[in-house]
């Protein structure tokens, strides 16, 4: 496995762990500990959160060199968007402007992943399927 890789095998590790004691948090705090919708808002963060843990733990285990040009913009984005989503849900500091930055990242990366499946030589066995 390559530094990029484990980094990013381990960033999964991390993210999954906060969303699930986010998502504990979500199941029992109570509702003064939030916003108003901030139950809901911090739910479609935690959804964004490990969707993207397990396209990322996708990407690291591909075994694709060019994958990590989309697997760390992919894994900042993630943050830039879930950090102030979930601070926002839980009444702290409002850095909700950052969030769009993270989210067109985080689609810039989806992107990059179309351009790669796309335009990246393919490599072995070149002949088309038999039938």
């Amino acid at each position: 496995m390559m530094t990029w890789q484990r980094l990013i095998t381990g960033f999964c590790g991390l993210s999954g762990c906060c969303g699930v004691a986010l998502a504990a948090l979500g199941a029992h705090l109570p509702d003064s500990a939030f916003i108003q919708g901030g139950r809901t808002m911090l739910s479609h963060g935690i959804e964004m959160l490990m969707w993207h843990t397990f396209a990322l733990l996708a990407l690291s285990l591909a075994g694709r060199n060019t994958m990590r040009f989309v697997a760390w913009p992919m894994a900042l984005g993630t943050l830039v968007f879930v950090i102030p989503v979930v601070l926002k849900a839980l009444a702290g500091p409002d850095f909700g402007f950052m969030a769009p930055y993270g989210g067109t990242l985080v689609m810039a990366s989806w992107l990059g992943l179309t351009g790669i499946a796309l335009f990246t030589p393919r490599t072995g066995n070149s002949s088309p399927p038999t039938t």
